[in-house]
């Protein structure tokens, strides 16, 4: 069997084919841990995630419709429990995606700097609300189209960008009255 015959795949996988799943999990654990370790920051971290996400996508392999492509629907199961992770994660650890990308500088003071930016970007992202704030970070940090993001998140596309756009306008007008 083709490892690009990814359909035939499924359907295989949804008739308790495990090798034809064990094929969709070669094909796609690389890719998928590369996208959640950009959420989590963590390789070990991501590694569970990703092992989570294949075992609860063999367990729910017969509610896949179809509908979207199977790595769409795979990233969505991994997404949800990258994002429940980092809920329930005592260091919240989103914010390292945000220190690692705000404070690369040259010297103390700009790192200073940076530091007290990143903290005031952590800070207000927090406060935006959390369909807004999902898709913000699937967007700037996760670099998703709007199509994926709402295929990720379920919503139309029109609500992505209007999620994004919101989170943009709050976070650009409170770091303007801070700075």
């Amino acid at each position: 069997m083709k490892k690009n015959n990814i359909p035939q795949l499924v359907e295989l996988s949804q008739k308790g084919d495990s090798n034809a799943f064990e094929i969709l999990f070669i094909t796609f654990k690389t890719r998928l841990h590369h996208s959640i370790f950009k959420i989590l920051r963590n390789y070990h971290e991501a590694e569970d995630i990703v092992q989570q996400a294949f075992m609860r996508a063999w367990e729910k392999i017969d509610t896949f419709k179809g509908n979207s492509n199977f790595y769409t629907w795979l990233y969505r199961i991994g997404f949800n429990l990258a994002i429940t992770k980092i809920n329930s994660s005592r260091e919240n650890q989103i914010n390292e995606v945000f220190e690692s990308n705000l404070t690369a500088s040259e010297n103390i003071e700009k790192d200073l700097e940076s530091k007290e930016l990143s903290n005031l970007v952590k800070n207000l992202l927090d406060q935006v609300p959390e369909e807004q704030r999902t898709a913000y970070i699937l967007c700037e940090i996760d670099s998703k189209n709007y199509e994926e993001i709402a295929n990720i998140t379920g919503v139309p596309v029109g609500t992505v960008r209007s999620r994004i756009f919101r989170a943009r306008k709050y976070l650009i007008e409170n770091l303007q009255e801070q700075l």
